[in-house]
């Protein structure tokens, strides 16, 4: 080394830190940590998805990765166990997402990623807060989500993950302005979500198991019981007992009358929620509700009476979870069956 000069040394030590050093990349929406992650929360795996997107966010503060997969996360867990322990959290780590985004958008404005994470967390925020009551949030959101996800799609005609909530957006705007479908700029784009939707289902890329499960809602809603019960079934062959499936599995049977079978699916759902380390005791008040609306298909209106006389007497419990709440306006308009 004594014959070396400090300019060799100067190259030397330039060529070891550019060339045998691998350089620090962040993670990508669109890798397969990310996917890796996509198919823990798929197979309801939480805890490994959360600690493997926290290590993201701990290891690359400014990367808006780590904060969209935390925000929607927690808004899955939320969905399936149907409890709000995390409202909060949803909108911290959502709101950090969007404003993270945004800021990466404006310096790599050709750059795809960022326009997506934005508007699908836009997206994700709107429905956190429809359903807790902040219906002019809720709309702005789904402005911005629409807007942002086209953008998208323009830029990337092969993002078909933007497609899950370009669907919904349509879908559900739909739905909520349905009194208004007859006014000029108002059209009815159903079929149109539907579509955008089950795209995002067959192409997307970390959207594909998401997708299919956001259609069990969506084929309840339309009263399309067939395609809910093929869905359902397709799905539990990848995750068997999955909350989220049963729940709307059994409502799809006691809307067709196969009481039986849907006992079987509530007896399932209860003990996934009971034998989950998110279990709460006043979400699990839906499938009481399923139960009693079993008890009043069959005429039983002595055992229905009793579960919505209990799920009525928490009312104070629907300022605490949003999902209780649903219960029980659903129960409320139930009960007048009872006279």
């Amino acid at each position: 080394m004594a014959g070396l000069s400090y300019r060799a040394l100067y190259f030397l030590s330039a060529y070891f830190v550019f060339f045998c050093i691998p350089a620090f990349s962040e993670t990508a929406i669109r890798s397969t940590t990310a996917l890796k992650i996509a198919r823990n929360v798929w197979n309801n795996n939480f805890v490994d998805a959360l600690h493997a997107s926290e290590k993201i966010l701990n290891a690359e503060e400014e990367n808006p990765v780590g904060y969209f997969l935390m925000g929607t996360i927690y808004q899955t867990i939320s969905e399936e166990y149907r409890t709000d322990r995390f409202k909060d959290t949803i909108s911290h780590y959502l709101d950090r997402a969007i404003d993270l985004a945004e800021k990466r958008q404006l310096r790599e404005p050709y750059n795809p990623d960022w326009e997506f994470i934005a508007g699908a967390s836009y997206g994700y925020r709107a429905l956190h807060r429809a359903f807790h009551g902040n219906w002019w949030g809720a709309f702005r959101d789904g402005f911005r989500c629409n807007s942002a996800l086209d953008k998208t799609i323009e830029s990337d005609s092969t993002f078909y993950d933007a497609y899950l909530g370009l669907g919904a957006y349509h879908y559900y705007r739909t739905v909520k302005a349905k009194d208004f479908l007859w006014l000029p700029f108002i059209s009815d784009q159903r079929d149109q979500g539907i579509a955008e939707i089950r795209l995002a289902a067959q192409r997307g890329y970390l959207a594909s198991f998401n997708a299919r499960e956001a259609l069990l809602r969506i084929y309840f809603l339309e009263k399309r019981y067939d395609e809910l019960f093929a869905l359902a079934d397709s799905l539990a062959r990848i995750v068997p007992r999955d909350p989220y499936a049963l729940l709307y599995y059994a409502e799809g049977l006691i809307a067709v009358g196969r009481l039986e079978e849907a006992e079987t699916k509530i007896r399932q759902l209860r003990t996934a929620w009971k034998s989950s380390p998110y279990f709460d005791p006043f979400g699990f008040y839906e499938a009481e509700l399923l139960t009693a609306k079993i008890a009043l298909a069959r005429e039983d209106k002595e055992t229905a009476g009793k579960i919505i006389e209990k799920i009525l007497s928490e009312k104070a419990m629907r300022r605490v979870n949003a999902y209780f709440a649903e219960t029980f306006e659903k129960a409320d308009a139930l009960a007048p069956a009872l006279r």
